[in-house]
């Protein structure tokens, strides 16, 4: 009868660290698979973030209205207001609101951007004209700004760090649209990034004109009912 010959205990030792260093080297290689996915999700999600926020802030300059609004105290506030403060800011009435639950109210809104730490925020009001009950709605647009600076051009092509501009007539600064936005933020991955706006047209001057008297029809208000400007 033939003898069977099995493994030695070398033979075995040698087999079982192959085997081991063969799990480590899948291991680590596995490991750095899932470590470099988890990287690109990360980014992905940034550069995501980014994307949605630049989008929010040019749809809404884009759909500007010349609509004046009255803060919680009465004070009349310009349809785009613009400050250069320690963290400047954008405050504007925008068109386009949805409104898919058919809800009481206006299709128009009340938009502000500012920083505030390092969160890029969009805030926006419910109502136009505000009262002393108005909640203001706050939207995380995007982390990790450091840096936010805004610009207004005019009509004549100059640059302005606020609007309206002070040599403006208060009465024509409340509906006084730029002709462009320049947006510059500072981001920890980013690093600068710069955004160049062209607004719609202002409110046409057929609008701003009061309507002329129809000596035909004494119905006709005239001046005494004068077209607002649209909404």
């Amino acid at each position: 009868m033939k003898a069977v010959r099995g493994f030695t205990l070398l033979e075995l030792l040698i087999a079982i660290a192959i085997f081991a260093l063969l799990g480590l080297g899948t291991y680590r290689m596995l490991d750095s698979v899932l470590q470099t996915d988890k990287v690109t999700r990360a980014h992905e999600m940034q550069l995501r973030e980014l994307v949605r926020a630049m989008a929010a802030f040019e749809r809404d300059l884009l759909q500007v209205q010349a609509r004046a609004t009255r803060d919680a105290f009465g004070d009349p506030r310009a349809a785009l207001l613009g400050e250069a403060l320690d963290s400047p800011s954008i405050e504007l009435t925008r068109n386009g609101w949805r409104n898919p639950l058919g809800q009481p109210r206006s299709s128009l809104q009340r938009v502000r951007w500012q920083l505030s730490g390092e969160q890029w925020q969009r805030q926006y009001w419910t109502v136009l004209d505000q009262a002393q009950d108005s909640e203001l709605q706050v939207q995380q647009a995007l982390d990790g700004v450091t840096r936010l600076q805004l610009r207004y051009r005019d009509q004549e092509g100059a640059w302005h760090d606020s609007w309206p501009p002070a040599e403006k007539n208060p009465a024509d600064a409340l509906l006084a649209l730029p002709q462009a936005v320049e947006l510059i933020i500072e981001h920890r991955r980013y690093g600068e990034l710069r955004r160049l706006l062209r607004l719609p047209e202002g409110v046409p001057e057929r609008l701003q004109q009061a309507p002329e008297q129809n000596p035909e029809d004494p119905s006709d208000p005239g001046d005494d009912t004068a077209q607002e400007p649209r909404s």
